[in-house]
């Protein structure tokens, strides 16, 4: 496994997560701009999982569990 390949998958994919929440929220999608925030903070929870511990971040979605 490349692990850098692999912490700016989930880097890039939260950056661009957190743009689209921007938009959401700037246009009063409230609820949809937070599913976005959440996928961000997933992404580059798993960025620092693949990063700290050198395997592949775990198909969850649990941000407890990421932590």
């Amino acid at each position: 496994m490349d692990i850098q390949k692999q912490t700016e998958y989930w880097h890039t994919g939260s950056l661009s997560d957190i743009d689209t929440a921007d938009i959401l929220i700037d246009k009063n999608k409230l609820s949809e701009g937070m599913f976005f925030c959440h996928l961000a903070i997933e992404k580059i929870l798993k960025a620092l999982y693949v990063k700290n511990l050198s395997e592949y971040a775990p198909k969850s979605h649990n941000l407890f569990m990421l932590c």
